[in-house]
């Protein structure tokens, strides 16, 4: 779980990890129509650090990315909602460098540039399906929301969360919804909102990760889980569930991308 978190960390959340309610892109990998202007797909040094990261001026860079971190980022999924892929697509990773047409692409935008990508060079075939998943559902606790609301009509942030260190995490003009995304993100295992609540607000969430080593944090650490903190500092819980939930189904993909 710990090693799930971090990535999450490096990836999902300070580079990128499109933390909005899943946009349902086309019916197939093809469908996509945004692209990078220009990128270069070359196989990673294993012994490379993970990321994938956001750099100014429209440019997208991953470093030692495997296919399956590679697609569940281009559609913005955890794990479990990746169905279908042959095993080595996470042995097979890559190191690539794309510049957007756009200088300041938002999230979708590039989510969908990496689904192209994924599609010319990889042939990646998928669609998406439904399937019966363990899952968590966003609900209000007994006291009601303790976030910061904001005023009615305030815009949603396109660039809302931060998680500088490993478990704290703040969240600047979100919905509920942004934050089940967030949360999926999180604990690997996709949470559904059940809220009901439509403001947008602020908050700042603290908790001790499970499993955190060590040279994560001190042993005396007494901060809660995630789950007691969502409750304490939120006003929101999770509540385990099983229900159906969108997956990616993976029809086709190359192990060796086509030339730059």
């Amino acid at each position: 779980m710990l090693r799930k978190m971090r990535a999450t960390a490096a990836i999902g959340i300070l580079a990128t990890g499109a933390v909005f309610a899943l946009a349902q892109p086309p019916a197939s990998v093809p469908g996509a129509t945004l692209a990078f202007e220009v990128a270069t797909v070359k196989p990673a040094n294993s012994n490379g650090t993970v990321a994938i990261r956001r750099l100014p001026g429209g440019r997208w860079i991953a470093s030692n990315a495997s296919l399956r971190l590679l697609i569940t980022w281009a559609y913005d999924i955890t794990d479990e909602r990746l169905v279908g892929a042959p095993g080595w697509v996470d042995s097979a990773s890559f190191d690539i460098a794309a510049q957007s047409p756009n200088e300041n692409p938002t999230r979708d935008q590039l989510h969908q540039m990496v689904q192209t990508l994924l599609a010319d060079r990889l042939n990646l075939r998928a669609h998406w399906d439904h399937k019966d998943l363990s899952l968590y559902k966003l609900e209000v606790d007994a006291g009601g929301p303790k976030v910061h609301v904001q005023a009615p009509g305030t815009a949603i942030s396109q660039d809302p969360f931060n998680m500088t260190v490993l478990g704290r995490l703040s969240g600047t003009h979100v919905t509920a919804a942004m934050l089940a995304k967030v949360l999926s993100n999180q604990l690997g295992r996709f949470v559904e909102d059940d809220t009901g609540f439509d403001s947008v607000f602020d908050f700042t969430l603290v908790w001790r990760p499970e499993g955190a080593s060590p040279e994560d944090m001190p042993a005396d650490d007494d901060r809660a889980s995630i789950f007691t903190a969502m409750r304490e500092q939120l006003g929101f819980k999770l509540v385990p569930s099983r229900g159906p939930v969108e997956v990616i189904v993976v029809d086709h993909i190359d192990r060796h991308p086509a030339a730059n």
